[in-house]
């Protein structure tokens, strides 16, 4: 936790949330560095879905970004629907990263690396 508070502190953390009644209902961040900004972990609480929150948080965390001098905004999404409301909110896809982990415990060979595809998308013009 208290490296998160030094990475706020220091503007390398930036969080946004949707409060009602005290309570945190969607939250994310984005992390500013050098002209780019990568918006990580938004989500919303499952009893508040489709109330447009993640869409508000996303747009105040590119608000943000783009006020800070982030000339590409960008985020990745690990499986097609979370791609399809990334896409709504006027992101574009530009590419796939695949992430590796090492082989499950006891396996012996390099090949049996499993792998996972993510989207990355960058922000157009329509989020807000």
């Amino acid at each position: 936790m208290e490296r998160a508070i030094v990475r706020v502190r220091a503007g390398l953390t930036v969080v946004a949330a949707a409060v009602e009644h005290g309570s945190v209902l969607s939250a994310g961040q984005h992390q500013p560095l050098a002209g780019v900004s990568e918006i990580v972990g938004v989500g919303t609480l499952p009893a508040a879905r489709r109330r447009g929150l993640a869409r508000a948080v996303t747009a105040a965390l590119v608000a943000d970004a783009r006020s800070r001098g982030a000339a590409t905004v960008f985020l990745s999404a690990g499986d097609d629907d979370v791609a399809r409301v990334y896409a709504r909110l006027g992101f574009r896809r530009v590419g796939t990263a695949l992430i590796a982990e090492p082989a499950e415990q006891g396996r012996t060979s390099q090949r049996h690396i499993r792998q996972f595809a993510t989207s990355i998308f960058t922000e157009g013009s329509q989020v807000g």
